[in-house]
């Protein structure tokens, strides 16, 4: 029930902002070809990491290597930090 609180006092500004973000760097670090793969496996997996082949495995291991998560961060920092302010101020 925790979760759920904290999900509600999250504003969906702040998400939709986030998700853009992400979608961005995915679709500029990721090759049109990578992102079809990635989406296969997890298809076939139905999400679950046990249904994963080690090779498997290992090919999302070399797209994930490919992928700016340092870049991402960086990107992302600016709305968490606005985030904390305001909600700082409420108090």
């Amino acid at each position: 029930m925790a979760k759920l609180t904290r999900i509600r006092a999250l504003p969906w500004l702040l998400l939709f902002e986030a998700l853009r973000t992400v979608h961005s760097h995915v679709m500029d670090d990721l090759s049109p070809r990578e992102r079809r793969r990635v989406t296969e496996i997890l298809r076939a997996s139905h999400g679950n990491p046990m249904n994963v082949s080690p090779a498997q495995r290992e090919e999302l291991r070399a797209i994930a290597a490919k992928f700016d998560v340092k870049g991402l961060g960086r990107d992302l920092m600016p709305h968490a930090v606005s985030h904390a302010r305001r909600r700082g101020r409420r108090r």
